[in-house]
């Protein structure tokens, strides 16, 4: 295939077939076997398209299978590649069609595409699992809540006056790591402070949380986040071997678009960056979600800039929300972490330069990590035009 009719092969069956087929929980304390068979999918789909695959196997403490990094070389592996990045594990009882086998299958439409060219440009497609936090950490605290009597056999509070308090706390946790301090301490914090004042169960619970984290805090020092473990082992690789990587596109819950009214809640954004914010067919606070969000760190301009360009082609012109955040790693978590919440956050840390694509997940609807999350509820079609987007930005880049 030559690259310059590339665009019109792009097929909303191929991104739906995909949705359908992978459709369903993916949690790995809940359905590992349905994990694995996902990663399988993956792999043999890439395969299928005479595509070089690698299954990057880890392991993560408190648990005793490996996980896979799904890995497909298309291209000149001497040249720096662009990394298309999603991850195919869910939360719990969530069947996962928007977040995120909605990227998991425009990444692997986009990888159809790019393996009919004959000159292809070099990327890697990287299907990351354990996007939705360490599951190791999650089953030591589950176990030890349940085993005294807080959490019941369905990871349930027992009284709605814990869930209250645990949902206190979590406020208070993620507005203290914001300033870059660690779990274990922040919990020894939030206990020495409110220790007079707690009931026996609230006491139980923070000492649960202190202990856990005490003893994962390898897991998380040193920078490494508690979520987006897979990225970290994948960027992790690619320094050991020294992969040349130019960029990365990582995509995360693409498809709740709509032109309906209240479909978009206000984002959470300072005064200090509105400034920076590039629109196309949307505006600021507008309460309709019928537009993509992208983002890129301070050190990423040029592929931003590329892909808003397709992005407004006439042949896709696609509404965006565009957020260049003038800030390095260590101040976007600071200051904006929300814009961390993915699997680009790693590569971002590790200086790589990429964009992170998304519908803004549960700025856009209620569904989010729900089991509502169903492949009733996606827009092929603007699936569709990201990848074409996509398409378009990466043939930019081709050496």
């Amino acid at each position: 295939m030559n690259n310059n009719t590339s665009l019109n092969q792009i097929s909303i069956d191929e991104i739906y077939k995909t949705v359908v087929d992978l459709e369903g929980p993916k949690y790995p304390l809940d359905n590992m076997d349905a994990l694995n068979d996902a990663g399988e999918y993956i792999v043999n789909k890439l395969k299928s398209y005479n595509i070089e695959t690698e299954e990057q196997e880890f392991f993560v403490k408190g648990m005793k299978e490996p996980f896979r990094n799904i890995i497909g070389y298309i291209g000149d592996k001497s040249k720096p590649a662009i990394v298309l990045g999603s991850h195919y594990d869910t939360v719990r009882d969530c069947p996962g069609a928007n977040d995120n086998l909605s990227a998991v299958a425009v990444s692997l439409e986009i990888a159809r595409v790019l393996s009919q060219m004959d000159n292809p440009p070099t990327v890697i497609i990287a299907a990351f699992t354990l996007e939705e936090k360490h599951p190791g950490l999650n089953k030591a605290i589950e176990d030890k809540l349940f085993n005294c009597g807080i959490h019941d056999e369905l990871h349930r509070f027992t009284t709605a006056q814990m869930l209250k308090f645990s949902q206190k706390i979590k406020g208070l946790i993620f507005k203290e790591v914001r300033q870059l301090k660690k779990y274990n301490q922040v919990y020894r914090e939030i206990f020495e402070e409110l220790e007079n004042s707690l009931q026996d169960d609230e006491i139980k619970y923070l000492k649960i949380m202190i202990e856990v984290f005490d003893n994962f805090e390898s897991e998380y020092t040193n920078g490494r986040l508690t979520y987006s473990i897979g990225s970290q082992e994948f960027v992790k690789k690619i320094r050991e071997e020294n992969i040349q990587v130019s960029n990365i596109i990582n995509y995360d819950s693409l498809g709740w678009i709509s032109n309906q009214a209240n479909t978009q809640k206000k984002l959470p954004l300072g005064g200090e960056i509105i400034p920076f914010v590039k629109l196309h067919k949307t505006e600021m606070n507008k309460t309709i979600g019928n537009f993509i969000g992208v983002m890129c760190d301070k050190n990423s301009q040029n592929i931003f800039d590329e892909f808003l360009k397709h992005c407004r082609c006439s042949e896709i012109d696609i509404p965006y929300f565009g957020l260049p955040i003038p800030l390095d790693y260590n101040d976007i978590k600071r200051h904006m972490m929300d814009t961390l919440r993915s699997d680009h956050a790693p590569f971002w840390q590790a200086g790589i330069p990429g964009i992170f694509i998304t519908d803004t997940a549960n700025f856009r609807s209620n569904y989010y990590h729900t089991g509502a999350d169903t492949s009733n509820r996606l827009d092929y079609e603007s699936l569709k035009k990201i990848a074409s987007a996509s398409l378009k930005t990466i043939l930019s880049y081709k050496n």
